[in-house]
């Protein structure tokens, strides 16, 4: 498992207007992320396409939160 540090004491509430969007292919590996992603991350473009989503996990965020999201994400619901 990736060890994600450092980690600031830095808290960003968001704002009304701020939507949060990243892209990526069946493998979790970025291919786009929104302005307000990168402004609120802290993350630039060049550190976030094609690496792993899951490096600006933070790294209490609760493993299963991520596994319910893989095990839901490729049902059927989500096909065309």
């Amino acid at each position: 498992m990736r060890v994600n540090m450092p980690v600031t004491s830095n808290e960003y509430v968001l704002k009304d207007t701020d939507s949060v969007v990243s892209k990526t292919d069946l493998r979790g590996v970025s291919t786009y992320i929104n302005d307000d992603f990168r402004r609120i991350s802290g993350f630039s473009e060049a550190e976030m396409l094609g690496q792993p989503q899951n490096v600006a996990r933070h790294p209490n965020m609760p493993v299963e939160a991520f596994a319910d999201f893989w095990a839901t994400l490729p049902s059927p619901r989500w096909t065309t």
